[in-house]
């Protein structure tokens, strides 16, 4: 962001206000900075990796059993741009309910009180909404973008490439899909 220009008056609130905006402004371009740094750090990473065939991800196990993944700047658990990049090597045939999850993990992702619909709510959300996917996938920088409105929208986008591709086979169940797909199960007694 540009800095704003200096008042040309004397008047001694007014220049307060003006230090106040320079130094709100050089803030906010040293984060910018900061986010860019982080980010060009992961995609070198992932730029890195991009032609192996897999890799795994050595993991520590703290005291308590929880495990944590030893590569700091590209993980499973980083991110929304770290999670939206990476896939699993070996896909797996969709099937129907595989389909459904799909839909229903895309609504999950879009957020914005979509992700508290039913699951039926969900995939009717995505149903009507085909036609954004499909240019969110197709046309990602040049279309309408209306994956940028969706609260992790790296993982929207890879979510909405991966339904497009499914949906413009023959047989969407067959597709394999090698995006995780997260469910929540809510148990009973």
């Amino acid at each position: 962001l540009d800095l704003p220009k200096e008042p040309e008056t004397d008047d001694e609130a007014q220049k307060k206000k003006w230090k106040w905006k320079v130094k709100s402004v050089k803030k906010e371009n040293r984060e910018r900075y900061s986010q860019r740094c982080d980010i060009e750090l992961k995609l070198a990473v992932a730029r890195k990796m991009k032609d192996e065939e897999f890799f795994y991800y050595p993991h520590n196990v703290d005291f308590r059993g929880r495990a944590y993944p030893m590569h700091p700047h590209l993980n499973h658990l980083g991110s929304d741009l770290c999670r939206g990049i990476l896939e699993f090597a070996d896909g797996r045939p969709l099937g129907k309910s595989g389909l459904q999850w799909l839909k229903i993990h895309l609504a999950n992702l879009y957020g914005g009180g979509v992700d508290k619909l039913s699951n039926e709510g969900r995939i009717a959300f995505v149903d009507n909404h085909l036609d954004e996917i499909f240019d969110s996938a197709e046309r990602t920088m040049e279309g309408r973008r209306w994956w940028l409105n969706a609260e992790d929208p790296f993982q929207f986008l890879a979510a909405c490439i991966t339904l497009s591709e499914a949906l413009s086979t023959s047989e969407p169940e067959s597709f394999i899909s090698h995006i995780p797909v997260h469910q929540v199960f809510s148990w009973c007694e």
